[in-house]
C-alpha cells in the first residue's frame, strides 16, 4: 500500500518551535552559600545572648577586662569546641577517631591535607555591662555586706601580700549577637547547633564559668534554644535525642553529658539568685557551719552573734597536712589532729590546684586582757600568748596538686598544677524567661596519676579517696560514700531536696 507523499514544502504542516523564556526571580531556586567554588554549602545560624551574671576575665590579659575586643571570636570558638566534644566524643572508639571528626568540624594544624576549620564565627555586641572595679568582701562583718558571688569571685579581690589591686569584673547586661557559618552538610550544622545550646545551657563567658560566672540567656525565638523546663524530658526534645543518657563505654580524660548527673532547684526571675543558690550549694559543702555536729562540714565561730570567723574544718585535708608537718619551735598544734596520718585529699574531687593557708596569729588571750584593751604588736603577742598552756602554732601554706607517671622513665613522675573541676553551678535558663540553680557533675574519669602535696614526700594518696584506711569521717556526708560525686549529690538531695534530672 502506497504512503501518501509528504508535503516537502517548508513550514507545511508543522508547528514553528516556541521561544524558552527565562524563569523568573522567584522560580529561581534557593542561592546556596559556598566557601569555595564547588566546596560544601555554608549554612548560617545566628542567636541573640545576653550575659545574666558577672564576666571575670576573658581577655588577653589575666585578671583585665577587654573594653576594646569584649567578646572574643577564638574564646567561644573554644567554648563551643569543649562542648562538642562533651555532647560527641563519647561516640568514638578511640583517640585518633575523635581527632579526625573534631578536625573536620574545627579544624587542626595546617598540614599537607590542610587544617581549615568548617565553623566561622561574627559577634556583633550591640550593649555593654558596667565595669566593677571594687574589692570583693568574702564574708558579712560590720563594715557590709559580702560581694554577691564572692565564693565564685574571689580570684579578683586584692592581694595585700602581692600588692595586686582588685580584678575588674563586668557587670551583668552585655548583650550581643552571635553569628556562626558552618560549611559542611546538614548534620555538621546540627552538631554545631547542639553544641551552643549546650554552651548557653552549662556553660558561659569569661573565667570561673563552671562556677556560674558569665552566664547566658537567649533574647529572640528562646525556644529554638532553651528547654521548656527543666526536665530530663524537655532537654531531649531540645537536642533531639537523651544527651544525658549513660554511654556503654566507659568515660576517660574528656568529659561527657551523657551520663552526667544533673540536679536542679526551683525556677524564679532572677538569674543573679538562681546562680547565687547554685554556688551556695558547693560552700555549704565544702565550709558551711550550720547544722548538727558531725552533719556539717567545719565548726562554727564562737562569740556573740554574729558569729566570728568559722572554725575548725570536718574535712580531712587540713589534719594530714598537721600530720605531713612538724610544728614550729617544738610547740603544739592549735588543735590536735582528728584524722590519721595516711594522706587524703578528697576536696581535690572539685579541682585542682588548692592552696591554702592556716590561720597564723594566735587567738589567745593574754591573762587579765579584757575586751576594749589596746592589742599587742602581733609579735610581743606571740611571745606572750606561747606562754599561755593553750597555745598554738599551725602550718604554713600549703599547696595539693597531681602527678603522672612518666610513659619513657619507670618510676618518675611528672607534677601538674591543673585539673578542671568536672562540677558546674550555674544559673540554667529556660525558654520562658525563667532560671534553675542547677549542679551538673559531667561524667569524667580521674587521670592515670595521684594526688600530692607539693614539696612534702610520702603525701600521695588516690584520686578520689574520700577517708584514709583507718580513719573515722568527722563530717557525716562522706561515710560510706564510694566517690565525691555520690556524696556530693546525695548530700544535695537530701538537704535541699532538690530534683534529680538525671541519672
Amino acid at each position: 500500500m502506497s504512503q501518501p507523499a509528504r508535503n516537502s514544502a517548508p513550514g507545511a504542516g508543522t508547528q514553528a518551535p516556541s521561544t524558552p523564556r527565562a524563569p523568573s526571580y522567584e522560580q529561581l531556586p534557593a542561592a546556596k552559600m559556598r566557601a569555595a567554588r564547588g566546596g560544601p554549602e555554608v549554612r548560617e545560624i545566628s542567636v541573640h545572648l545576653e550575659v545574666v551574671t558577672p564576666i571575670l576575665g576573658g581577655g588577653i590579659q589575666t585578671r583585665a577586662v577587654d573594653e576594646v575586643d569584649l567578646i572574643r571570636a577564638a574564646t567561644v570558638r573554644g567554648h563551643l569546641r569543649f562542648w562538642w566534644r562533651a555532647l560527641y566524643a563519647h561516640r568514638f572508639a578511640n583517640a585518633k577517631a575523635l581527632y579526625e571528626r573534631e578536625s573536620q568540624v574545627w579544624g587542626r594544624a595546617a598540614t599537607d591535607g590542610g587544617g581549615r576549620s568548617a565553623v566561622e564565627i561574627r559577634i556583633d555586641v550591640a550593649k555593654t555591662g558596667a565595669i566593677d572595679g571594687s574589692d570583693i568582701r568574702l564574708y558579712d562583718s560590720k563594715d557590709g555586706k559580702a560581694t554577691p558571688g564572692a565564693y565564685a569571685l574571689w580570684p579578683a579581690r586584692a592581694e595585700k601580700k602581692t600588692g595586686a589591686v582588685p580584678a575588674p569584673r563586668r557587670l551583668p547586661g552585655t548583650q550581643f549577637r552571635l553569628t556562626v557559618k558552618v560549611a559542611g552538610s546538614a548534620a555538621d550544622e546540627a552538631e554545631v547547633k547542639n553544641a551552643l545550646r549546650a554552651w548557653i545551657l552549662f556553660g558561659g563567658l569569661g573565667g570561673r564559668t563552671r562556677r556560674g560566672l558569665g552566664s547566658l540567656r537567649v533574647i529572640e525565638d528562646p525556644s529554638s534554644w532553651l528547654p521548656s523546663k527543666a526536665t530530663r524530658d524537655a532537654i531531649k526534645v531540645l537536642f533531639g535525642c537523651d544527651v544525658l543518657a549513660s554511654p556503654v563505654n566507659a568515660p576517660g580524660d574528656t568529659p561527657w553529658l551523657g551520663g552526667a548527673a544533673l540536679q536542679v532547684g526551683t525556677a524564679g526571675a532572677d538569674a543573679m539568685q538562681a546562680w547565687m543558690t547554685a554556688l551556695d550549694w558547693l560552700k555549704e559543702f565544702r565550709q558551711g557551719t550550720d547544722g548538727r555536729p558531725g552533719d556539717r562540714a567545719r565548726e562554727p565561730g564562737t562569740g556573740k552573734p554574729p558569729p566570728q570567723r568559722p572554725s575548725i574544718s570536718n574535712w580531712p585535708e587540713g589534719d594530714k597536712v598537721r600530720r605531713l608537718s612538724l610544728p614550729k619551735e617544738g610547740l603544739q598544734w592549735a588543735h590536735d589532729p582528728r584524722h590519721n596520718g595516711t594522706p587524703a585529699w578528697p576536696r581535690t574531687g572539685f579541682g585542682l590546684p588548692i592552696i591554702g593557708q592556716f590561720q597564723q596569729q594566735s587567738r589567745i588571750a593574754r591573762p587579765g586582757w579584757k575586751k576594749g584593751d589596746k592589742k599587742p604588736k602581733n609579735l610581743y603577742w606571740d611571745e606572750l600568748s606561747s606562754s599561755h598552756p593553750n597555745y598554738g602554732t599551725e602550718p604554713a601554706g600549703f599547696e595539693l596538686r597531681w602527678r603522672s607517671p612518666k610513659r619513657d622513665r619507670p618510676g618518675e613522675f611528672e607534677e601538674h598544677d591543673r585539673l578542671a573541676s568536672p562540677l558546674i553551678v550555674k544559673a540554667l535558663p529556660l525558654a520562658d524567661g525563667t532560671f534553675v540553680p542547677c549542679a551538673l557533675w559531667l561524667n569524667r574519669a580521674y587521670p592515670a596519676g595521684e594526688v600530692i602535696l607539693r614539696d612534702v614526700d610520702n603525701s600521695q594518696a588516690p584520686f578520689d579517696q574520700l577517708v584514709a584506711p583507718g580513719d573515722t569521717p568527722q563530717f557525716s556526708a562522706l561515710k560510706n560514700k564510694q566517690s565525691l560525686r555520690q556524696a556530693f549529690l546525695d548530700w544535695l538531695q537530701a538537704r535541699y531536696h532538690t530534683t534529680v534530672v538525671a541519672p
